[in-house]
């Protein structure tokens, strides 16, 4: 059977056939190992670091440090008082179109014009709203501006026109209705609606609380101003914790309290992939990493862990002096990364604060991407393998 085995047709075709299989399998795995691309979840530590060097590099890297911790909780968003100022530009005690007035008129005699059937006193002159041409009627009086003037300035007004009609005439002017010196406070708050303001001012925190308060607690909410056709947004927490943020109000201003959850994402080697809310006034790098079950022991590299953020030019400009950011415009992209492999690195976790929308990402650890290289070798030198014990195999049957 052997000799016989070896001579025939059919044994010589399957060794052929055996031995190009065997060389296609050889050729195949080099092709996969010179030209394939590793699976990654993305870029290796030392390929941020590599491209963050380069002259037009899309991002600044910077090194989280104690010092750089201190300037970001110092905080460099523009204030409200610089977007939007913070002086009273009209007074509330100004009357405008709108509003609705009571005019009083007394006079020193009995028999005046103004006197109540021959027993003196005065007359009430029914309210009326201040016209679109800003003015008001008054009998024997005629027609008197009233927008944009004081009442006190009304009433001198009124007094000269009737100077010569009535006998020491004396005016009160009353606002019943205050329809231009008001403020919308909207979204959630107890009671939506228009809040009049008062001659001293008001400032923002004022109306929110003449609104009567936040519905929700304000680590979830940012305060919007509309003011023209100029829009602010500012976190409700900051508001309350920085004086400087408390501006006063002005008239037609738009308040709106609107709920803004707060979130993170993370990617990368970490025991788990999540966009992840958090309701925390103040969430930490640690306790951010903790939400998702920390680094994967085996596939983290200790040393990279990245967080995407953009930032203020003019906060760069602190952390890193003598770069210039003026090409990036008002903000820019910013990767800070934290190396764990340092004992102090786990200090910086706990001071580096989080914000919303902030991307965290965890690069591969060399060991691992060895780990994927050998494994993809086996996978790949397996069909090799058998190949060649079946035609070990047929041999030593043919012997």
């Amino acid at each position: 059977m052997n000799k016989g085995l070896r001579e025939s047709p059919a044994y010589r075709v399957l060794m052929q056939f055996l031995d190009k299989s065997a060389k296609l399998f050889v050729a195949a795995a080099c092709v996969a190992l010179s030209s394939c691309t590793m699976p990654s979840s993305g870029p290796s530590a030392n390929k941020i670091q590599a491209e963050a060097k380069e002259q037009y590099a899309p991002y600044t890297l910077i090194k989280v440090t104690p010092d750089v911790i201190s300037l970001l909780a110092q905080g460099f968003d523009r204030q409200l008082a610089t977007s939007l100022g913070n002086v009273k530009k009209r007074s509330s005690a100004l009357i405008g179109v709108g509003d609705t007035v009571i005019i009083s008129i007394w006079e020193a005699s009995p028999d005046g014009l103004f006197s109540s059937a021959g027993r003196g006193g005065g007359t009430q002159i029914p309210e009326q709203p201040v016209s679109e041409a800003g003015t008001i009627s008054v009998p024997y009086a005629g027609i008197i501006k009233a927008a944009n003037r004081t009442p006190e300035q009304v009433k001198e007004s009124i007094e000269q026109a009737l100077v010569r009609m009535a006998v020491q005439p004396q005016v009160l002017v009353s606002v019943v209705k205050n329809v231009s010196n008001t403020v919308t406070v909207t979204g959630e708050v107890a009671s939506s609606g228009r809040i009049p303001l008062s001659p001293r001012g008001e400032k923002l925190l004022d109306v929110i609380a003449m609104a009567g308060g936040p519905r929700i607690e304000s680590h979830q909410l940012s305060v919007q101003i509309t003011r023209g056709r100029r829009t602010e947004t500012i976190p409700m927490e900051r508001l309350i914790s920085d004086p400087n943020e408390n501006i006063y109000v002005q008239p037609d201003d738009v308040v709106a309290l609107i709920r803004q959850p707060r979130s993170f994402t993370v990617f990368g080697a970490s025991i788990a992939n999540a966009s992840i809310q958090f309701d925390e006034s103040q969430l930490y790098l640690n306790q951010a990493l903790a939400k998702v079950g920390g680094l994967n022991d085996e596939r983290a590299n200790a040393k990279g862990v990245f967080i995407y953020r953009a930032e203020s030019a003019e906060l760069l400009r602190q952390l890193v002096p003598g770069k210039n950011f003026s090409v990036y415009g008002p903000t820019a992209n910013v990767i800070y990364q934290v190396d764990l492999t340092d004992p102090s690195g786990f200090f910086l976790l706990k001071g580096f604060s989080m914000r919303n929308r902030d991307l965290i990402y965890i690069a591969n650890s060399s060991l691992a991407e060895v780990r994927k290289f050998a494994s993809l070798v086996s996978s790949t030198a397996a069909p090799i393998a058998q190949a060649a014990s079946v035609s070990n195999t047929l041999t030593d049957l043919g012997n």
